[in-house]
């Protein structure tokens, strides 16, 4: 039970020493061959429910457009399984005698990032592809990790490993080649833009604001460019297509949300009604971005308020950018984590993404 509290504790807070790069040593890897099934084990069109089971801790990934990533607690190891949600197969992926708090898949999901802790509040990252082989281990690097995987080469990563007394090192991971680079940015969140550049929000400590201005920096060079207007937050897609976040000022009550090409040519602008959190800490509704289809997914609530006491649901919501059109896809209670499914035909929802719902038709399931 000890160990299932702690998996929850860290689904709910994850919501943020210069090291050269140097190889890393090889791991071993045991792998045990798993028998086929059959293509008529995969016929059904209905998604079963997860086995009833007390060990599950949360749904971590999806693995492929059929198949997500789970996390289950039991007999004092944690076990990462692969669950086919039309046929109800499901065998192991990953087990180790850690708990996994942080399971995320580069863009085409060949590679997964997990994160463990111990016993002895040590946390350890292991690299794995998608026959569950070991590609990386970085053991003791950090209290936590963050990882954004570069979308343009899916073997490289930026690592973010926290320290003691709100300490941190940056890391440029390429698994390819097992080496990690340490990054001098005095930052935690990045986007990458193309396969060489970052962008990070040079927040101030010293003067703490919702906004800060974007930085544009070039890992090949070093060299950084601070553009002029500040942002709330900034996000950037594998079809390169980028999202600023913006207001006028900290007493509007719309966001504005700008979708941009690369080359900064403005797309389109959508406002966000503003729940305010009355701290430097602005409100950013759950949301996913499609590549593939262009189209943006998120959670939006009715009409600005107070975000601690509003409490009239929020609307899944499907736009796109470039046609300027939105689908109401269905209503939520509350303000939910949302992951869409590789191909887009999909998405799971919930603080442990335990309900799967179809797009197409819009039927959700309960997993567990």
């Amino acid at each position: 039970m000890r160990r299932l509290i702690i998996i929850l504790l860290f689904v709910v807070l994850l919501a943020g020493c210069s090291r050269e790069s140097q190889p890393l040593p090889e791991s071993t890897v045991n792998l045990t061959p798993k028998p086929a099934a059959s293509s008529s084990y995969f016929q059904s069109d209905t998604i079963k429910p997860i086995q009833e089971s007390n060990g599950i801790a949360m749904i971590s990934e999806w693995f492929d457009e059929d198949t997500i990533l789970y996390v289950e607690e039991k007999d004092q190891l944690s076990t990462l399984k692969k669950y086919h949600l039309y046929s109800g197969l499901e065998e192991p992926f990953f087990e180790t005698e850690e708990w996994i708090t942080e399971v995320e898949g580069n863009e085409d999901l060949t590679l997964f990032s997990i994160v463990t802790y111990d016993e002895f509040d040590q946390s350890s990252m292991y690299v794995i592809d998608a026959e569950g082989n070991r590609q990386l281990e970085l053991q003791h690097f950090g209290d936590s990790y963050t990882v954004y995987w570069n979308p343009y080469k899916p073997s490289e990563m930026m690592l973010i490993t926290y320290l003691p007394d709100w300490n941190f090192d940056v890391f440029h991971v390429n698994v390819d080649e097992q080496t990690v680079t340490a990054i001098e940015i005095p930052q935690t969140y990045f986007q990458w833009v193309n396969e060489t550049q970052i962008a990070y929000l040079n927040w101030d400590a010293a003067a703490p604001n919702y906004e800060a201005p974007l930085v544009l920096y070039d890992l090949g060079t070093g060299e950084a460019e601070e553009m002029e207007k500040p942002l709330i937050t900034f996000m950037s897609y594998s079809d390169h297509t980028q999202l600023e976040v913006s207001v006028d000022s900290m007493y509007e009550l719309y966001t504005t949300y700008t979708f941009k090409s690369e080359g900064a040519e403005e797309i389109s602008e959508l406002e966000m009604p503003i729940l305010n959190t009355y701290s430097d800490l602005w409100w950013i509704p759950f949301h996913m971005y499609d590549s593939d289809e262009g189209d943006f997914y998120y959670l939006r609530p009715k009409y600005s308020g107070d975000y601690f006491s509003y409490e009239d649901g929020y609307n899944l919501l499907k736009y796109n950018p470039r046609t300027n059109a939105e689908v109401s896809i269905t209503e939520l209670e509350d303000h939910l984590p949302i992951k869409l499914s590789p191909n887009g035909g999909k998405m799971l929802i919930g603080n442990r993404l335990e309900e799967v719902m179809e797009l197409k038709n819009k039927e959700k399931v309960t997993l567990f």
